[in-house]
């Protein structure tokens, strides 16, 4: 079975929410790997994909060994890989939610040819905020130390790889919908705002179950999916975790009770506040 919904949202856009909230009904199905961006694949360059330890893992072990419990990112270059990771599922629906996809230009033309009667669900937000959400994930996660005017710049340089560009190129958001909009029917895409579904999520949900024509009343408002948003406590030391692979290897491996438990242990208090200078020059960028 291949998959034909897509979750089409940038980075910090709420995709993890949503789909959470997507596969409770019984008639979606999300796969082991809610992230396999298989129609992006070209834009992860293989030496950076295994220098930063972006695989949460590896699609040919994937395979190889059978599905693993559930993860968030992976890179599925092979399309036999691909059609494996929703080989088993058999609902109605079955969702790929990529945030990759969006600003992706070629992803809408790959995903037409493969899947042409999918139907999409694309999600935005304030672009602002969005690069601001992912800027303190990335301190939170050890991704970087560096201050948002250092990251704002190289990316203005092109001084990181494509899939690293995470301020600007996710927040052109506006230019993204409008690939989708041209490459897609427009009965195949629904389109949500982030701050319209954290505020009235019933009413979100509903509007896609009569798009999708399902049981509206079959979500699970229950399942929550949220990022912390505290910085760790020794910095330092979850940055050095980061870039040696240890702390994806550890998330892999250890039970959901133990990382719960741990939370509380590695993060402290909130993240700094960004300088409202920083903020302003992220601002204009995104003019």
């Amino acid at each position: 079975m291949s998959p034909n919904l897509f979750l089409i949202a940038a980075p910090r856009a709420g995709s993890t929410q949503l789909s959470h909230w997507l596969a409770s009904h019984p008639d979606i199905g999300l796969p082991k790997i809610k992230e396999p961006n298989h129609f992006s694949a070209h834009e992860f360059d293989p030496n950076y994909v295994a220098r930063t330890h972006l695989n949460d893992v590896d699609p040919a072990t994937f395979i190889a060994r059978g599905q693993p419990k559930a993860m968030q990112f992976a890179v599925f270059r092979d399309p036999e890989h691909y059609a494996a990771l929703f080989a088993p599922l058999t609902q109605r629906y079955r969702l790929d939610a990529s945030t990759s996809y969006l600003a992706c230009p070629e992803a809408p033309a790959l995903i037409q040819a493969s899947c042409p009667q999918a139907k999409l669900i694309i999600l935005t937000r304030d672009p602002l905020k969005r690069a601001l959400s992912h800027y303190h994930l990335a301190r939170r996660t050890g991704r970087t130390r560096a201050s948002l005017a250092s990251e704002l710049r190289a990316e203005q340089e092109s001084a990181t790889p494509l899939a690293a560009r995470y301020l600007i190129r996710p927040s052109r958001q506006a230019e993204a919908v409008a690939r989708y909009q041209k490459t897609f029917h427009e009965n195949q895409i629904c389109l949500m705002r982030f701050e319209e579904m954290i505020a009235t999520p019933q009413d979100s949900l509903i509007q896609i179950a009569q798009w999708l024509d399902i049981n509206p009343s079959s979500f699970d408002l229950t399942r929550t999916a949220r990022n912390a948003s505290a910085a760790p406590r020794l910095p330092a030391l979850n940055a050095a975790l980061h870039r040696s692979g240890l702390k994806t290897a550890l998330r892999a491996a250890l039970p959901r009770s133990v990382k719960h438990r741990l939370k509380p242990l590695w993060f402290g208090a909130p993240l700094a506040d960004v300088p409202p200078s920083e903020v302003a020059a992220l601002r204009e960028a995104l003019q």
